[in-house]
């Protein structure tokens, strides 16, 4: 099980890029700069590199991609559109 700083810790890796650069230079220190425990930082500096970089792309991909259609309706909205649109 992993703890909330190391969650927390693990998101803001994926999606700040001042953060991701200053752990890839110093990922022990910062690792425990951010509340994680020794064994949690020794764990997160042995992590993929790569596919950290990889991962942090995809997201930012995802949220852009997201921002530029607008929030995504409800299934229930969809539902009631499907209907309206039936009727009409």
């Amino acid at each position: 099980m992993s703890s909330p700083a190391l969650e927390i810790f693990l998101a803001r890796l994926y999606t700040d890029e001042a953060l991701r650069a200053a752990f890839l230079l110093e990922p022990r220190a910062q690792a425990l700069q951010h509340g994680l425990s020794p064994q949690e930082a020794e764990a997160m500096a042995a992590m993929d590199r790569v596919g950290l970089q990889m991962a942090a792309a995809s997201y930012r991909s995802k949220r852009a991609g997201r921002a530029a259609h607008g929030p995504r309706a409800s299934p229930a909205q969809r539902w009631w559109r499907r209907l309206l649109a039936a009727w009409t």
